[in-house]
């Protein structure tokens, strides 16, 4: 049960990592006289579930962690300490790809106020690490699991209907940046807690759901669920683009966010479906979601590239290709995170140890040289 479990929530999280690749190369190359037609937005739709689905992965994670670590999780222990550890170390990397400078002399002293609200603004990485740090937290001061179980139920409804409030909300004026970027997208955050710690939230509601019902019956459930949802979520969004058509407000109205929930759990229940029929213990898929982080980070930075002035696809390609050719490059680029993945994977199953010093020798080095660069 255990093993079919983080098996297929490997595959759930490696399929969103290789859709991941592709939204961002074609969003970064993409003709603009292609971005109009149908098949964009239908392709574009299709893409904006992958963050969705990172979220909800990680709220399933979290469950699983909990239970699987019992009372480990449940107060400050040494390894829940060094879980929050990696979590602020997650936060901090997702701050430190929006550094205006490689260098920490030009980031000090030469930083417009635009370079601050870019670095400040919140990306996938930080919402996710709140997110399950603030749960973490929780989870340590609400004993009993039923009362944890209210409060995580009261969150995701809070993040949800508060959301349209929230959108409109001008933090810039009343919170530092540090703070007001979590809130909303208004100073250019992509992912703010409103709405989205709710699919994270929602990953870990379901994940609960799974660990005290029968896995076959809580499948079945995934597909009346999700239908439900789908029909809900689009009656609202369609009368939230009736009668409130102010675009600003779609991302953070309730049907937005509930269509894609349903969507979701049938994603989920075809992945069960699928890990139950193959029962493989090795993938290609499985690797890219054991290692999304890595794949995530290197990818970022080869597409887009970064303030160390690295080569990128934006840079060198930009907005020039059609369909076919965003393709190939999708296709290559994806060929080399499952080369990079896989070398990684294997480091760390074969000598911990030395992955770890690895690790830590190129974090030094790249701190160094940041702190070093004068320019």
């Amino acid at each position: 049960m255990a093993r079919a479990r983080i098996g297929y929530i490997d595959q759930f999280r490696g399929l969103a990592t290789i859709f991941m690749i592709e939204t961002h190369v074609v969003n970064a190359l993409l003709l603009n006289g292609l971005r109009e037609s149908f098949t964009f937005s239908t392709l574009d739709f299709l893409n904006g579930l992958v963050a969705p689905s990172f979220l909800f992965v990680a709220g399933f994670s979290f469950t699983l962690a909990v239970n699987r670590n019992g009372d480990a999780y449940r107060k400050f222990s040494p390894e829940l300490v060094r879980h929050l550890r990696r979590l602020l170390f997650i936060m901090a990397v997702g701050y430190m790809m929006h550094i205006p400078y490689f260098s920490l002399f030009k980031t000090v002293h030469g930083s417009t106020s635009q370079d601050i609200t870019a670095f400040f603004a919140v990306d996938i990485l930080q919402c996710i690490a709140v997110t399950l740090i603030l749960l973490h937290l929780l989870r340590v001061l609400i004993k009993s699991d039923r009362t944890f179980n209210i409060v995580v139920w009261g969150l995701f409804w809070f993040f949800i209907v508060a959301a349209p409030i929230v959108g409109l909300f001008d933090t810039s004026k009343v919170l530092p940046q540090f703070l007001g970027q979590y809130l909303n997208r208004l100073n250019g955050s992509l992912f703010p807690l409103f709405p989205w710690s709710s699919f994270l939230i929602a990953g870990a509601i379901a994940s609960q759901k799974i660990t005290f019902e029968k896995e076959g019956r809580f499948a079945d459930r995934l597909i009346l669920t999700g239908g439900a949802l789908i029909v809900v979520g689009y009656l609202l969004y369609f009368i939230h683009r009736t009668f409130f058509p102010q675009p600003d407000l779609f991302n953070y109205a309730p049907g937005w966010f509930i269509l894609r929930l349903g969507i979701l759990l049938w994603i989920l229940k075809g992945v069960i479906w699928y890990e139950s029929k193959r029962k493989l213990e090795w993938s290609a898929v499985k690797t890219f979601g054991r290692e999304s982080f890595l794949v995530y980070v290197a990818h970022i930075l080869f597409v887009y590239g970064s303030s160390a002035k690295n080569v990128s696809l934006v840079d060198t390609i930009g907005r020039s290709l059609n369909y076919l050719q965003c393709f190939w490059i999708f296709a290559g680029l994806t060929a080399a995170m499952f080369v990079v993945a896989y070398v990684w994977s294997i480091l760390k199953k074969r000598d911990y140890n030395l992955s770890r010093l690895v690790q830590y020798a190129f974090i030094s080095g790249i701190l160094w040289m940041f702190i070093r660069n004068p320019y």
